[in-house]
């Protein structure tokens, strides 16, 4: 086996290596069923870098055998600090190579006291079709040592049928372009049918990759696919996902309750879609890209909420933006590292908002406030501006409140660009509710259900459109969803 050479150590250090992950769900019940580990390399000046940045160094040194099992010895313990989950990852072109790694894998597995079915190792389509015979001999091992073996990014472009069949796999992944061309091209459809047709006769579950759109969802779910990965349901994060999915008109909420997601939330993108947000994301493209983004997708909506209840996936709580950024505040208050920028409101309502949240803390947790112009998000130049602004602010939280799809849209465009930024909240109205310029409904209309009736009645001139025209297609979609499972 190679090693890292001492000259190259500095270049390329093991401890700046990074996991990420991205779920596989089983759609119908929403539920995850493991994560892939997706590498991700910190330069020694900070910056993330993805695998197309640090691999072609590792081609060109020869270290892929050296990578492969660098990730499986990080995955082993990650897997023994979370008993609950289950992890994949890619091994390399080189594996075959590697004639002692179901050894070596087994060795680990012995140490840490693991069920070995928890890893899945992952093998694309092109690289079998290098060495075939070398890698029946290696999933034949792996499979000894009780290791789940996935044939990765499969179109039939490399393999026939029949050696996909000889490779006797656990699960087959559909390479993410045919998944995707399948919605327009009545051959890949066709092949994309098949494949799922003879995974199912193989006994192996069959993922459908890269559903990054709400359409492709959709799509999937009318040929009555199982299992799928994708920026739709959730974008690569640097958390385990663990939490499963309930869709709701193609567009996949997060099963959590409030205390779950102030715990484990430390980074990320969360926004709170309402009937409005999952209308308009089916209709605006650019707003539906957006979304894509998010890692956390909450319930904002009881009448959500009792729409999961009818189509029998129950959301566990109602966590709107207006609840959950006072929530996430409170409960940070003596964490000195949650610093937040407040962005929206008319005139004054940022700076004001930003003096009631600091008083309530105790502390000037908001670091700085900006009620930015009606068109900002059209105009380049403001865009930068309040960039350059919260970056220089220091602020480790974005609580973003523009009204959408203003504001996912241009979280969207600019988030890449915050650099001291961890965590973005888009919240609606909720800068004007801080800031004590909009009265929130009570309580007992909001758990009614009946908040838009009551917000209709206080903007009718706003809102009369939004409700009454936009959203009424709402009613009959989920009555669809119902019906068609």
């Amino acid at each position: 086996m190679q090693t890292l050479p001492r000259k190259n150590i500095s270049t390329l250090a093991v401890e700046q290596f990074e996991p990420w992950y991205q779920p596989v769900y089983d759609l119908p019940s929403g539920n995850v069923i493991h994560n892939e580990v997706l590498l991700r390399w910190r330069s020694p000046g900070g910056a993330l870098k993805s695998p197309k940045d640090f691999m072609p160094f590792i081609f060109q040194s020869g270290l892929e055998q050296w990578l492969d099992r660098i990730v499986i010895k990080k995955t082993i313990e990650i897997l023994f600090q979370n008993p609950q989950s289950n992890l994949s990852i890619n091994l390399s072109q080189r594996a075959s190579h590697d004639y002692q790694l179901a050894a070596f894998i087994h060795n680990l597995i012995c140490k840490y006291g693991l069920a070995p079915h928890r890893i899945h190792l992952e093998i694309s389509e092109k690289n079998i079709s290098t060495d075939i015979d070398g890698y029946i001999a290696l999933i034949r091992d792996l499979k000894q040592v009780g290791c789940t073996v996935v044939l990765d990014n499969f179109s039939n472009d490399y393999l026939t049928f029949v050696e996909w069949e000889r490779l006797n796999v656990d699960f087959v992944k559909i390479r993410g372009n045919l998944v995707q061309e399948s919605e327009y091209d009545t051959h890949s459809e066709i092949l994309l049918k098949s494949i799922f047709d003879v995974g199912n006769s193989l006994d192996q579950i069959t993922v459908a990759k890269s559903i990054d759109a709400i359409d492709t969802s959709i799509f999937l779910k009318t040929l009555q696919w199982k299992s799928v990965q994708g920026y739709h349901l959730k974008p690569p994060s640097p958390a385990l996902s663990l939490t499963n999915k309930v869709e709701i008109l193609g567009v996949p909420l997060d099963n959590l309750s409030m205390i779950e997601l102030l715990n484990m939330l430390d980074r990320g993108t969360v926004f709170t879609p309402n009937v409005d947000h999952l209308i308009n994301v089916r209709k605006y493209k650019e707003f539906g890209s957006a979304y894509n983004i998010a890692d956390y997708k909450l319930c904002d909506s009881k009448v959500l909420y009792f729409a999961s209840h009818f189509l029998g996936s129950p959301i566990r709580e109602k966590i709107s933006g207006s609840d959950l950024f006072p929530a996430f505040y409170q409960h940070h208050k003596d964490n000195l590292g949650i610093t937040i920028f407040l962005l929206g409101g008319m005139g004054n309502a940022s700076a004001l908002a930003q003096h009631n949240i600091n008083q309530k803390v105790g502390r000037d947790i908001v670091v700085d406030a900006c009620s930015p112009s009606l068109g900002f998000d059209q105009s380049k130049e403001e865009s930068i501006e309040i960039v350059e602004r919260i970056n220089r602010s220091g602020a480790t939280v974005l609580a973003i409140g523009v009204g959408a799809p203003k504001q996912e849209n241009w979280v969207c465009r600019y988030r890449s660009q915050l650099t001291t930024v961890k965590i973005i909240f888009a919240i609606g109205a909720t800068v004007d509710f801080e800031a004590g310029l909009v009265s929130r409904a009570p309580h007992l209309v909001s758990e009614m259900g009946a908040e838009w009736l009551y917000r209709l009645a206080v903007e009718p001139k706003r809102l009369w459109k939004r409700y009454l025209i936009n959203d009424l297609p709402f009613l009959w979609l989920l009555l669809k969803q119902k019906i068609m499972g």
